[in-house]
């Protein structure tokens, strides 16, 4: 580690000199220290006053589906005292942990935040608190590098209200507002790594990695780690150089500097290993998404790999946001008026027109040659690679960098274009505000730079009103766009000339600030302020669009139908399932008030059960449509919505029905033959797992007599059905406790999901807990009465939870040792 003095002390002020100071002459007006918070604080409430000052639910796409129900269904389990280590509502049980079914559950903020409210307002102050920590995080990231408070200010004010970021409220996409909330102060730490390691530099880094991994967005924290990868092998190399080029120091730092931040990048992955090692595990082993990444090859694969790529359309809203349109609603050029070429779109791309320009005046002229070229080089390469298979960019990672295949949806690197052009904008309101001092030749580049933008943006203006650029557009760039995208775009016309005019007005209003400033016509303190409003003003125009509450009592309430099949159950004690065909069985909603779901949706389901219940990605299960496996799965009730396949399954009793107003069937619920959650079975067929599903989807099979397992059973069975009984003494995430009593040997059989970490005992003894139907489990028992238990108990979860505490302990003894060396430095003369 470096010593305040010496070498280390050189290190810093060549550091501050590569930063730059303002020209002698030149002013950076002053700006107290309350004005970036009050500011950040201010923005943050009013894009979510909607929210802050109601009792509403933020909406969100992902949120009213599993988000609120795995949310609530977490906070429940904790209210109790409890962590749950198994998810029993969705297809058939899912891992809590391993298949992150509470998403960011071990994530410090959600996991207080859910303590502290209720889970519809936790969700929402979630991301509230994100928005606002984005702008104090870029605030530092700029500052750190040299920024003045103005530029800083701006960058912050740039970077929360960046259509990117907030667009992601929407569509309810929390762990990506997570990592993009989180990817400066990584950047910060970094960066103050490598002015001047220390152990709390190399303790923060690994901090804020653990951080990231917790949000359990892998793959944005992957995208993240690699930019910062690639800003710390650039930081070498500024060190190594200064050093090579004859100023003072040591060549070797800057190597040594890129070993510290690999070594705390490792402790941070360390850090999270609780949350980290068991998920991997879990997807590369167990998880559908098995079947998704390794199974995908040739074109299949970089078809799937490259879905969700943003397209042409998506580019050139980068400058004329309304261009490609949208379906989130909240303003009228969003209504349901995308034409672009992905199924749907309710995010944007967008970092800011203003935010851009400014961007381009840091890389036209600058003391901060190298950092304003780093940053525009990650920005079109990001900007590149978002493209997906529109350059060879993205193919080329996708055959080269590790770790690509296993991911979808390139665009979701986008937040690295925002950050990059907000870094870059700070810079470039520093520029702005010493151009009067500077020289010809720079004030030359500026001005071509914005009045270049200028005339650019006033001709696509031009082309826009006269209809021209989305004639030529869809004959040129977008030729076999199908009609029904064409009557979109038709719709979609005038606010895409009325766009362009904005981006215009706002080009020429920015190159009038910069003109304004550099001729000293304007005060520096009037331009800076101009310009942070421009920023907000140009971003809040359709940022603002994708902020929307709704009414959660009124959304959360069930149907008449819902409300049946409660009354019907409730206090029964016995355990049942639920098939609901909306949404092509992919429906959750049943699960809000604690009904099982034989269907559902999950991101990391079971594989084995989704081959069991026949389904595809998202499509229907088409398994379910068989009485047999129906049974066997306890489904007790079916969900049937005649406004979408028609008039219900006939020969089934009739539970409940909603109708239209005009008297037509709605939705109905039938009831259903499901046999019992636990029972007894006294014969067994061997099948292998490739001959399972088929055998039980055959007229031979017989659900109720036989249980069909991979291998031979370990106790001798009679073949005839045993009688008895079982009862449940109780049933919980984490434990079953089942009274048995049978008149000879048997196999009680549990109509939930095996998984590894479920162990037995029987009359407190070690059993052995079989994987039965391909995906569920059974017991072997002996005649005679037996209390059979089922606890959930994983090696991998509970070890790497002791590798986080290790790796917790170790760093914050290194946090003690900074401090401690911050004190006695300090405290002498």
């Amino acid at each position: 580690m470096a010593k305040r003095k010496g070498k280390g002390g050189g290190e810093r002020a060549r550091a501050a000199q590569e930063r730059a100071e303002p020209k002698p002459g030149t002013t950076v007006p002053h700006l107290a220290g309350w004005v970036p918070g009050a500011v950040f604080v201010g923005l943050t409430v009013l894009l979510f006053r909607d929210f802050l000052f109601s009792d509403r639910m933020l909406f969100g796409n992902d949120t009213l589906g599993l988000g609120y129900v795995a949310r609530a269904f977490y906070a429940d389990a904790l209210a109790e005292g409890t962590f749950p280590r198994w998810a029993p509502l969705l297809l058939g049980g899912t891992p809590f942990l391993e298949a992150l079914s509470g998403g960011d559950s071990l994530y410090p903020p959600s996991l207080f935040l859910l303590l502290l409210m209720e889970p519809y307002r936790a969700l929402g102050w979630k991301l509230v608190i994100h928005f606002a920590a984005a702008g104090f995080f870029m605030f530092g990231w700029a500052r750190s590098l040299g920024a003045s408070r103005p530029g800083a200010l701006l960058g912050g004010t740039a970077y929360m209200l960046a259509p990117y970021f907030v667009s992601l409220v929407h569509p309810g996409h929390d762990g990506k507002i997570f990592v993009t909330a989180l990817a400066p102060l990584l950047f910060w730490a970094a960066e103050r790594h490598f002015q001047r390691p220390t152990y709390g530099s190399v303790a923060g880094i690994a901090l804020v990695v653990g951080l990231v991994i917790s949000t359990t967005h892998f793959q944005m924290a992957y995208f993240l780690f690699g930019a910062v990868g690639l800003y710390a092998l650039f930081r070498s190399f500024v060190v190594w150089r200064s050093a090579r080029e004859g100023r003072p120091g040591n060549p070797a730092a800057g190597p040594l500097r890129f070993a510290l931040f690999l070594s705390a990048s490792l402790a941070g992955a360390g850090l999270a290993a609780g949350q980290l090692v068991p998920a991997v595990d879990y997807v590369t082993e167990y998880s559908r998404r098995v079947q998704t990444t390794r199974e995908a090859a040739g074109e299949s694969g970089v078809a799937w790999s490259s879905s969700w790529s943003i397209h042409p359309e998506e580019a050139m809203a980068l400058v004329i946001p309304e261009f490609a349109g949208n379906n989130a609603g909240g303003a009228a050029w969003a209504e349901g008026s995308y034409w672009g070429r992905n199924v749907l779109k309710d995010n944007h791309e967008s970092a800011g027109l203003v935010v851009l320009l400014l961007a381009a005046v840091a890389v036209a002229a600058g003391p901060r040659r190298r950092l304003a070229w780093f940053f525009s080089g990650l920005a079109g390469l990001v900007l590149l690679f978002a493209l997906g298979a529109h350059t060879p960019v993205w193919r080329i990672f996708y055959e080269v960098v590790p770790g690509i295949r296993l991911f979808r949806a390139p665009s979701q690197a986008m937040f690295l274009f925002a950050l990059s052009a907000s870094t870059l904008a700070a810079l470039g309101l520093d520029r702005v505000l010493t151009l009067s001092a500077a020289d010809a030749a720079d004030r030359r580049r500026v001005f071509r730079t914005l009045w270049g933008a200028s005339a650019l943006l006033g001709a696509v203006a031009v082309l826009a009103a006269t209809g021209a650029l989305t004639s030529l557009w869809t004959s040129v760039v977008y030729t076999d766009a199908d009609p029904a995208r064409l009557d979109r775009l038709a719709a979609l016309e005038p606010f895409i000339v009325r766009g362009a005019s904005i981006s215009f007005l706002v080009t020429i209003a920015t190159a009038a600030v910069v003109w304004g400033c550099a001729e000293a016509r304007l005060a520096p303190a009037a331009a800076a302020a101009a310009l942070v409003v421009l920023v907000a003003a140009d971003e809040l125009r359709v940022s603002s669009t994708f902020v929307q509450v709704i009414d959660f009592e009124q959304w959360a309430a069930p149907d008449p139908n819902m409300e049946e099949v409660l009354r019907r159950e409730g206090g029964a004690g016995e355990p049942f399932r639920l098939l609901s065909f909306r949404q092509n069985a992919q429906d959750v909603r049943p699960a809000l008030y604690g009904i099982e779901l034989a269907g559902g949706h999950h991101p990391n389901d079971l594989s084995r059960y989704r081959e069991l219940v026949g389904m595809v990605g998202s499509g229907l299960p088409e398994h379910l449509l068989d009485d047999d496996i129906r049974r066997l799965l306890n489904v007790r009730y079916i969900l049937w919505p005649d406004y979408q396949f028609g008039q219900s399954i006939g020969g089934m009793p009739l539970v409940s029905r909603t109708t239209l107003p005009d008297g037509r069937p709605f939705e109905t619920v039938l009831e259903d033959s499901g046999l019992p959650r636990a029972r007894l079975v006294g014969q067994v067929v061997v099948r292998s797992d490739e001959e399972a599903v088929p055998y039980m989807l055959s007229d031979a099979f017989d659900p109720e007599r036989e249980v069909v397992l991979p291998e031979p059973a370990p106790i001798e069975l009679t073949g005839e059905p045993p009688q008895g009984s079982v009862e449940w003494l109780e049933r919980s995430a984490n434990q079953l406790r089942l009274a048995v009593v049978t008149d000879r040997p048997a196999m009680l059989v549990v109509a939930d999901n095996w998984f590894p970490a479920w162990r037995a005992t029987v009359d407190g003894e070690e059993a052995p807990l079989l994987r039965a139907y391909h995906t569920l489990r059974a017991v072997p028992v002996t005649a005679g009465s037996h209390e059979v238990v089922m606890q959930y108990r994983s090696d991998v979860v509970r070890t790497s939870l002791w590798v986080s505490l290790a790796f917790l302990l170790g760093l914050t003894a290194l946090v003690g040792l900074h401090l401690g060396r911050e004190w006695r430095a300090r405290s002498r003369p």
